[in-house]
């Protein structure tokens, strides 16, 4: 049977792909308008294959500020306007008749919405986790407080399993590197070209003055 599609078009949901990154897709589907404050979302619960449970880990069960710019709020906002079902326990993703939505139905919005972007087909929940946790990483945020945002139980998985590189952070790494090797290399040829030298060639400390070495030499 074909699954009932949501209230809203692709649009709008593409519109949410800013913060679905910062919950797993079963905390998406899950997220009903009481857990919308002013200024941050309260993850509470999960939801998988129709059934409502706690979240993943202890640590999943976290609070995730909205961005100042309120790119966040405005995506949700577009989605109160569009629903039907807005009481407190009404769920924010759903279908038109307020029941869950089912993943791949998401799924094929956020495939759709990717393509458009120019994106892999081969985007997933998963892409969106490991992109804003490698965005908060690149962008200088300290891994615990990635950690908390994701709701990772741990920093190993921040780091190891959703912190990724960016081709042009090798190459600025592999720069800076070989120029500090360089500059090192440089700076001790500089070094030993103003040596001062005596007559006998014999070596003089660089704290002794020029003048005084040749004397000291004669």
């Amino acid at each position: 049977m074909r699954e009932e599609g949501t209230q809203h078009n692709p649009a709008g949901i593409s519109h949410s792909v800013a913060f679905q990154g910062l919950l797993r897709i079963g905390e998406v589907l899950a997220l009903r308008w009481r857990h919308l404050q002013a200024d941050r979302i309260n993850i509470e619960e999960r939801v998988y294959e129709g059934e409502f449970d706690d979240v993943k880990t202890d640590a999943g069960e976290r609070e995730v500020p909205f961005d100042r710019r309120g790119l966040m709020k405005s995506a949700l906002i577009d989605r109160w306007n569009a629903s039907k079902h807005r009481n407190p326990d009404d769920l924010v993703f759903s279908t038109r008749k307020g029941g869950v939505l089912g993943r791949r139905n998401l799924l094929r919005h956020i495939k759709a919405a990717a393509t458009k972007l120019g994106l892999s087909k081969a985007v997933d929940f998963r892409s969106f986790r490991t992109m804003h946790s490698s965005l908060m990483l690149r962008e200088g945020a300290r891994p615990e407080v990635v950690r908390d945002n994701m709701g990772h139980a741990n920093i190993d998985v921040t780091q190891n399993v959703y912190g990724k590189s960016w081709w042009e952070e090798r190459v600025d790494a592999v720069t800076r590197a070989v120029e500090a090797v360089s500059a090192a290399i440089q700076n001790a040829e500089n070094a030993r070209k103003d040596q001062p030298k005596s007559l006998s060639n014999e070596w003089v400390p660089l704290w002794v003055p020029r003048r005084e070495a040749k004397i000291a030499s004669c």
